[in-house]
């Protein structure tokens, strides 16, 4: 009983197979001539004049055809007219059409159309077993707002999902794409673009190599060697996020942001953008390069910001923790800073320590002023202190409440002392022995160097002052108070060709 019943169970599967494999006939639903035509040895329908044929769901009309019955075979001319189960049309002068698989191909004022796009082509081929419609020769496609041209087109009707290959341009009110290869759903509304691409609106320009876009949600992903370009600034990373209607955006690995107004670059692994408040941050291995005279000013820290006051519109770079500074001729650390676009001013914070030549200069808060791409001064707020080391492994030192120096050449030239001034500074004899050391206690005092060198001091208000020779003075009468050595801080060289090797 259980052997009959499986095999009149595989019976039926096999009458459904064969049924649904069956091959239906083109029909001739009108037209207003039909002839015969012996065309080889079958015979051939012609019929001429609002022609109009049916296969399942699909109807197809045209001013005159040929009809194979034998093959099953239609030749279509002029006004020729698919519909396909009234969700896709097509249009053309010239068809062929097989109705054994259901392929169509039109050519001449090729058209095509459903409720998503219309799409116009000299020549097109249309799969209506798979509902898939492709053409080779080039194509263009008109979506809402959007212009699409490309050399190879396929359409998957079902999944309404576009592939374009190509010379692929697609031309929208706010930008132009131009790519090798784009995908496009009608479903999610999301194109995935692939090989180089440009795209170019009236404020940016951006390329990439691979990502998608929501047009609906517009948001973008650009992937592979990505770089958006605008009047003010250029960033470019690994991959790039970013949403549209808030403005906000993230960029991955190998970040590159340079302000080309200021001539800053900012280096970093992982970035945020948040354009409405006008802010940004880049960490992992940040770092930032500011383009000086005939010469360049590194930035190193955990994490820089960058961000605009709303009230003044001032841009800012703060930088913190861990800052460092290296130029050529100037280096400094502290925890954190405030470079200030506006008054070009930068502000060093907690424990800030400034190197200039053999000088080590600290304060509770340092502030450097550039000029022209150029380090010209500096300011020493509250417990200043600037050393340097002689020869003879003793320290030149001077501090105060309040100092201000000058660069000339890259090099101090002048320095004020405000408040509290007291200075031990050695004396030399033709600039080569040393014969003694001055203990000066002056409230203001001023400074002259020489090859970054203390040269000769001018004592302003009550000062007083004491020479000793070198055997008089005891060791530790040769510190001022609040004297530390911090060599050991200074960043070198190899700490910029580290970071900028790990940036390449």
């Amino acid at each position: 009983m259980l052997k009959r019943y499986l095999f009149i169970v595989f019976m039926f599967c096999l009458t459904n197979l064969s049924q649904a494999q069956k091959l239906t006939r083109v029909e001739i639903l009108g037209a207003r001539v039909l002839e015969y035509d012996q065309r080889g040895s079958g015979k051939v329908k012609k019929l001429i004049g609002d022609v109009k044929f049916k296969q399942g769901n699909t109807l197809l009309y045209c001013d005159s055809a040929f009809l194979f019955e034998d093959s099953n075979f239609v030749i279509a001319y002029n006004n020729v007219r698919i519909n396909d189960n009234d969700s896709v049309f097509l249009y053309a002068d010239y068809l062929e059409y097989s109705g054994d698989k259901k392929i169509a191909r039109l050519e001449k004022n090729v058209r095509m159309n459903d409720n998503s796009m219309n799409l116009t082509c000299s020549e097109l081929n249309f799969d209506m077993n798979n509902n898939i419609a492709f053409y080779t020769a080039g194509g263009k496609i008109i979506n809402k707002e959007n212009v699409l041209t490309s050399k190879i087109g396929y359409y998957y009707t079902n999944f309404k999902e576009f592939y374009y290959r190509k010379d692929v341009v697609l031309v929208n009110p706010n930008y132009t794409m131009t790519c090798d290869t784009l995908k496009y759903s009608t479903a999610t509304h999301i194109t995935d673009f692939f090989g180089p691409t440009n795209i170019v609106s009236k404020g940016d320009k951006i390329y990439c190599e691979n990502g998608w876009y929501s047009t609906d949600k517009e948001i973008a992903q650009f992937n592979k060697n990505a770089i958006v370009n605008n009047k003010s600034s250029k960033l470019k990373a690994d991959s790039i996020y970013y949403e549209r209607k808030t403005e906000f955006g993230k960029a991955f690995r190998n970040i590159e942001l340079t302000d080309t107004v200021n001539k800053i670059i900012i280096y970093g692994d992982y970035g945020e953008l948040i354009g409405k408040e006008k802010r940004s941050f880049v960490t992992l291995k940040a770092m930032a390069k500011k383009i000086m005279v005939n010469d360049s000013m590194y930035l190193f820290a955990d994490t820089i910001f960058s961000y605009q006051k709303f009230k003044t519109q001032k841009q800012i770079v703060k930088a913190y923790f861990n800052a460092k500074i290296f130029k050529n001729d100037i280096q400094a650390v502290c925890d954190s800073l405030v470079y200030n676009y506006d008054d070009s001013t930068i502000n060093l914070y907690h424990n800030p320590i400034l190197w200039s030549g053999q000088n080590q200069i600290t304060s509770d808060t340092i502030i450097m002023f550039i000029n022209n791409s150029k380090i010209d001064s500096f300011y020493l707020k509250n417990n200043a202190f600037i050393a340097s080391r002689e020869a003879m492994k003793e320290f030149n030192q001077v501090k105060g409440k309040n100092m201000k120096g000058f660069f000339e050449n890259n090099k101090i030239k002048f320095m004020q002392v405000f408040g509290n001034g007291q200075s031990i500074y050695f004396a030399k004899e033709e600039d080569t022995t040393y014969i003694g050391v001055n203990v000066v206690d002056c409230s203001e005092m001023e400074f002259y160097f020489k090859d970054n060198k203390i040269d000769k001091g001018k004592f302003i208000t009550q000062p007083d002052a004491v020479f000793y020779t070198l055997d008089e003075i005891k060791p530790d009468e040769l510190r001022l108070k609040g004297f530390k050595w911090q060599i050991n801080r200074r960043p070198n060289i190899r700490t910029v060709k580290q970071r900028v090797k790990s940036k390449k």
